[in-house]
């Protein structure tokens, strides 16, 4: 009868705990795309990729700019959808699966007030797993 070393059992579950923890990290659950409201609605789902911030731009740090900013893994490279009236107040990103997160929204522009702008100010938004414990 073989007899298996009780370290190397140890060896073996730590190093698949460890392998799972690892290539585990930054990944998030997928969640599902916004419903449509239908016609006249205002707060339709719209895709805002096209015209969405991502740090990689100069109007990004520029808060007199209104317009939503995503900061993600991504940036403009998967779809972004946002819903919201006048101001996108939700968004979604595809990730390069095209499966949908749902975005967290960390920061209002409209914190500046209209010391900077008396247009409706942008949400800022989060892609999720990219800082932890957000």
């Amino acid at each position: 009868m073989r007899r298996i070393n009780p370290m190397r059992r140890i060896a073996a579950v730590i190093a698949v705990l460890a392998a799972g923890l690892i290539f585990g990290v930054g990944t998030a659950h997928a969640d599902s795309w916004p419903v449509d409201p239908g016609p006249g609605s205002p707060v339709r789902p719209i895709d805002a990729t096209g015209y969405m911030l991502t740090p990689d731009q100069p109007n990004f740090w520029n808060p007199s700019i209104n317009i939503t900013r995503v900061i993600s893994p991504y940036g403009r490279s998967t779809t972004v959808i946002c819903t919201g009236y006048v101001v996108d107040t939700d968004c979604w990103q595809a990730d390069p699966t095209g499966a949908p997160h749902k975005l967290q929204k960390v920061f209002n522009m409209g914190a500046f007030g209209p010391i900077v702008t008396s247009t409706p100010a942008p949400n800022v938004f989060l892609y999720p797993g990219m800082i932890p414990g957000l």
